[in-house]
């Protein structure tokens, strides 16, 4: 495929725009130029003609910028889209016949980002990026990703069977000496004006709050925690994530995104670095499956206060935790850390299942971990179904990991005591069940036992671990209806009701995140991802 495509500027604004120079030495003669564009292709694997393809357009500071169709595919150079321009203008990006993709040279960021401590403004209501079911977007270099600004919005609204796909060329360039490859691009980053632990109550009420995003300088934070930045629904992202330790791009990464937001039917496979990361904000998840990821499935931090229910991590070869949950990246009691926004992650999440080999993989990370909770963390855990195959260490079902937090008064193993950090309705099923600690603890808590209260919780279950069959329908993920313990006793399971908790969740009525014999949308979503995974 060709992949230097010239765009499309208005000739026409160009001379204009000559002719407007100084000096009189530049003499524009007037001449007829047919600027028509031959748009007419032929499908590559029929070579019969198809119909003319619209690649997306839009009009900045008076010119237009429009892709150029290449074969069934439109491509979009750097004047169209780069690291180097923040596009003020809306658009869409059209779904594209004949299995064609929307293939990009650089990056693409929607909504002028700004720093508001210069004296600049957030525009309320920034441009939108709108995206048709069923459309491929496909980037190019590893550093090349999505990003929407404070203010922007994106409307990215797949269907059951038609989802938006975000991947790498090499997926779509036809070149099967190619092969897509996990760090390919950078993945989708969505900043919004909603809390984060980063900022002080006094920084964000003047809206000050300008925390800087990895990947790029870019900024996120604010005061709304209904901050609206878009929908992002029936998506898939492959490929994605790049960056060093500290400074990474993940698949989907959510900063400071209000729960006016909606994210709900996403598959991230074969990301760099964690399928979704979340710092800060309160915006909601649902309907989410994670497939051999480089880190962890869903990573939180800076005090997200989110919900989220039915999710998926299923880790083969990749991986570490399904769950890595950090509170704050200081002590949120220590003097230096008063007068924050909020104080530490304390997240509702209900229906989910890690599924993990504990095999070795990169760093030493034993994949598919089930969950580390650090960094005076809180979490409500309900309706969890955790299983590992493995008996080493960094692959068990949980981990209080307490490096820094040690015997603090609001450490996890602190939470844990008090009820801040709770199981119900949890299933664990692991070769390991629980990680030692790390840190030895000290005064009340010298005694903590995790596993005693673990079993303390309201129906939570430590089944132990002889077989995935045991525990898993023919699919490989779905509750089994009848499971059984390593011993080979019957387990009778008793979900919880979480629509009484908030009305976000729905009444499930079982354990994990999809139930054998399942149907719907959910069902063929899930059938859908394991299938583009291989699984």
């Amino acid at each position: 495929m060709k992949l230097s495509g010239l765009f499309k500027v208005s000739m026409v604004a160009s001379a204009l725009t000559l002719a407007g120079c100084g000096g009189g030495d530049i003499n524009i003669t007037p001449t007829t130029i047919d600027n028509s564009v031959d748009n007419s292709v032929t499908n590559p694997s029929t070579g019969t003609p198809v119909e003319e393809i619209s690649c997306a357009t839009y009009t900045l500071d008076g010119a237009e910028f429009t892709g150029e169709a290449e074969g069934v595919n439109c491509v979009y150079s750097q004047a169209f889209a780069s690291n180097a321009k923040d596009i003020t203008s809306s658009f869409v990006i059209p779904r594209l016949e004949n299995g064609g993709a929307h293939v990009f040279e650089g990056a693409l960021f929607i909504g002028k980002d700004v720093d508001t401590s210069t004296g600049a403004t957030i525009d309320d209501n920034g441009p939108t990026l709108s995206i048709e079911a069923g459309a491929t977007i496909a980037f190019t270099k590893p550093e090349s990703f999505i990003r929407i600004a404070r203010g922007a919005n994106i409307e990215a609204i797949g269907e059951v069977d038609k989802p938006i796909v975000f991947t790498s060329i090499a997926e779509v360039d036809g070149d099967d000496a190619t092969t897509a490859q996990i760090g390919d691009w950078g993945g989708i980053q969505v900043n919004g004006r909603g809390h984060s632990i980063r900022c002080s109550a006094d920084s964000a009420s003047q809206d000050l709050c300008n925390h800087t995003a990895e990947g790029i300088v870019s900024y996120y934070g604010g005061n709304d925690p209904q901050d609206n930045s878009g929908i992002l629904k029936h998506i898939v992202i492959k490929y994605a994530g790049y960056g060093v330790e500290g400074d990474e791009l993940n698949g989907l990464t959510l900063n400071a995104v209000g729960s006016g937001t909606t994210i709900d039917y996403v598959h991230v496979h074969n990301g760099f670095d964690d399928g979704i990361e979340l710092f800060g904000g309160s915006v909601n998840i649902k309907h989410i499956v994670v497939t051999e990821t480089g880190d962890d499935g869903v990573d939180w931090d800076e005090g997200w206060k989110g919900m989220g229910q039915y999710i998926l991590v299923h880790s083969k070869q990749y991986g570490n935790h399904g769950f890595e949950t950090d509170g704050a990246k200081k002590d949120p009691l220590s003097a230096d850390g008063q007068g924050l926004v909020t104080t530490v992650s304390s997240p509702i999440i209900a229906n989910a299942t890690v599924i993990g080999t504990g095999s070795e993989g990169a760093e030493g990370r034993r994949t598919g971990a089930g969950m580390e909770m650090k960094e005076w963390g809180k979490a409500h855990m309900a309706n969890i179904l955790f299983a590992n195959s493995s008996t080493e260490s960094g692959a068990a079902c949980l981990d209080l990991y307490n490096e820094k937090d040690k015997s603090g008064a609001a450490g996890v193993h602190a939470n844990a005591k008090n009820g801040d950090i709770k199981f119900e309705s949890a299933i664990f099923a692991c070769g390991l069940q629980f990680e030692e600690v790390n840190t030895a603890l000290e005064g009340d808590l010298a005694g903590f036992d995790m596993a005693a209260w673990f079993a303390a919780g309201s129906n939570n279950q430590n089944i132990g671990f002889v077989s995935f069959d045991n525990i898993f329908a023919a699919d490989g993920v779905s509750t089994k209806s009848a499971m059984m313990d390593k011993d080979g006793n019957a387990v009778t399971t008793v979900a919880k009701d979480m629509s009484e908790v908030n009305s976000f969740f729905d009444n499930a009525g079982y354990v994990g995140a999809i139930q054998e014999g399942a149907t719907g949308d959910w069902a063929e979503f899930v059938k859908a991802s394991l299938a583009r995974a291989g699984q």
